[in-house]
């Protein structure tokens, strides 16, 4: 359903954008006679900034060159475009005028005002934003739930939920009307409308949670306790690890406290807070993020839309505008989650030691299970496995203690670690107890059956789960290398060459299907190319046995012939 919607968005988006531009918006000509040679170059510099994935930079360069040339209805574009992307309300503010005065090509500078005035209750002003009659569906769509907002600020809320009740949409456009109109009917003080619609945003919504935290708030409000804890128990039956509801409900049973009824602004930002996720849901562009700004310039505490637009900027490559938006998520059940998907942006960006650091000062100041296994995970990729599998034991015990269900995912990680710090035998337990939760994991069955041939135990078993794996994921370069030294170990060359040649392919770069691969070479007789892959392999960082070996190899050593009678006579005991 979410996904649909999505490119149903998408799709009217992109319409929209026919619709209302013309030419390549990303090849303006700026008359460098008319601009001057300082606005060029700043406008040369923002364009450079911007495809390298600088949103401060590019706001920076297009605003100089913008205030060289006040009136280039291009540069206030592009300024106002960057400064919303990077954040910066009031630069995107005075641009986004001159961009509208000049007829607001992008058709989302009217749109960013309008929120802008609301927030700062000029509910009038935003109104003027929201006339323009060239909008496209997806855009004309959000100006109509921002004129209602706009309505209701001027105290015609009733006339407002008249229109919205009146509205039609487009059949992607309703689940998302229909918050709309609770929200307008709760403010309008009609209790009775908007209990029907809230019930009903529950059931539509692709955003069940968002709408349960909707209609809790308005329960409580309406005095009615022991429903808002119902509707919570009822989410929490098919979500019971969810955060913010799980805390909703701990307020609403051990407090007396009643939550304050929204702005109008904050209404708005709940309104169109929907489809703006859907879109950024189903579109890592720069467009989502406009709307996810929107979002946040009409409620900068709203915590949902702070963590959708931090990983929406994450993921569209605007790395210190995603690590500012994470810090800025207000205290409460969403902190966490936004701490940590910081922290694994910082290792993404190689900055491992840094987010190690992190990880280790959320796990020392907080007992949840999530703070745990991110430390787990940061000291696993750093190579610090002991201590690695001490913190999951504790995550895995916590995580019975809370009764949640057991998660492979985990004991897989643990084995890894037991295996790097020679345990092998806590390790199998590991790898084991692992398929036993999940029987079809490909990189957990080749993990133990690779360790298996390795260790020359249980052949036969290990190469009927490297198969599985190798079925489950036929791309994977490591599985088809285990697949192939399966068969070297068996003595059956020439298919072991067939499968590292393969594995070769997809992983290029991995120095130890290049060694294997050298070594399956030397076997069927192709002396000439089992140099070339020896050859190769040490010049990619191989580790110190590795190298031993290979240096050996090249020195004259010839490949050991598998003591695969052995090993099959050690399986077959």
């Amino acid at each position: 359903m979410i996904v649909r919607l999505g490119l149903l968005f998408l799709s009217a988006l992109l319409l929209a954008a026919c619709q209302t531009t013309s030419g390549d918006p990303s090849l303006p000509v700026i008359n460098a006679e008319d601009e001057g040679p300082s606005a060029y170059g700043a406008f040369l510099a923002g364009r450079f900034a911007g495809t390298s994935r600088d949103a401060d930079g590019a706001s920076d360069y297009f605003a100089t060159a913008f205030e060289q040339s006040p009136d280039s209805a291009i540069l206030a574009e592009r300024t106002f475009l960057s400064s919303v992307l990077s954040g910066d309300v009031e630069r995107a503010v005075n641009a986004g005028r001159v961009s509208v005065a000049a007829g607001d090509e992008t058709r989302l500078a009217g749109l960013y005002l309008a929120a802008d005035a609301m927030a700062r209750g000029r509910y009038s002003e935003a109104e003027t934003y929201l006339s323009s009659d060239q909008l496209g569906p997806f855009n004309e769509f959000i100006a109509e739930l921002l004129m209602d907002w706009a309505q209701a600020g001027q105290g015609n809320a009733a006339e407002a939920l008249e229109r919205a009740r009146a509205a039609s949409v487009p059949g992607y456009a309703a689940a998302y009307l229909t918050v709309h109109r609770a929200l307008l009917a709760d403010f309008a003080g009609e209790t009775v409308q908007a209990d029907a619609a809230y019930q009903a945003a529950v059931s539509e919504s692709p955003f069940t949670r968002i709408a349960i935290a909707l209609y809790g708030d308005f329960l409580l409000r309406e005095r009615r306790r022991e429903d808002a804890i119902a509707l919570y128990d009822r989410y929490l039956q098919q979500q019971p690890l969810e955060r913010s509801i799980t805390e909703a409900r701990r307020i609403a049973a051990e407090t007396r406290r009643i939550p304050r009824r929204p702005s109008v602004s904050q209404m708005a930002a709940r309104a169109v807070f929907g489809p703006s996720a859907a879109l950024a849901s189903q579109a890592d562009i720069d467009l989502s993020v406009v709307y996810l700004r929107l979002t946040q310039r009409l409620d900068e505490a709203y915590a949902p839309g702070v963590v959708l637009l931090a990983g929406s900027l994450d993921r569209t490559g605007l790395v210190d505008a995603a690590i500012e938006a994470y810090d800025s998520v207000p205290s409460g059940p969403f902190r966490l989650p936004a701490r940590i998907d910081r922290i694994w942006l910082q290792a993404r960006q190689g900055e491992l030691e840094a987010a190690l650091a992190e990880a280790r000062q959320l796990y020392q100041t907080n007992d949840a299970v999530e703070a745990q296994l991110v430390y787990a995970d940061l000291l696993r990729a750093s190579g610090e496995f002991g201590r690695a599998a001490e913190v999951y034991t504790e995550a895995l015990a916590a995580r019975e203690a809370q009764g949640m269900v057991p998660d492979w995912r985990y004991y897989y990680f643990r084995a890894i670690s037991y295996e790097q710090t020679n345990r092998w035998a806590l390790a199998e337990a590991d790898f084991r107890s692992a398929l036993e939760l999940s029987p079809n994991e490909a990189e957990v069955l080749n993990y133990l059956g690779y360790m298996w041939v390795i260790r020359g135990e249980h052949i036969a078993e290990a190469f009927d789960m490297i198969e599985r794996a190798a079925a489950l994921s036929p791309e994977q370069g490591h599985i088809l290398d285990s697949l192939g030294w399966a068969h070297y170990v068996r003595g059956n060359y020439e298919l072991a060459v067939q499968y590292l040649e393969e594995a070769v392919e997809y992983s290029p770069e991995a120095p130890t299907i290049n060694y294997h691969l050298g070594d399956a070479y030397w076997m069927v007789g192709r002396h000439l190319e089992a140099r070339f892959q020896w050859e190769r392999a040490l010049t990619l960082d191989p580790d110190e046995d590795e190298r031993v070996g290979l240096m050996a190899r090249l020195a004259g050593e010839e490949p050991e012939t598998p003591a695969t009678q052995m090993a099959d006579a050690a399986d077959a005991n």
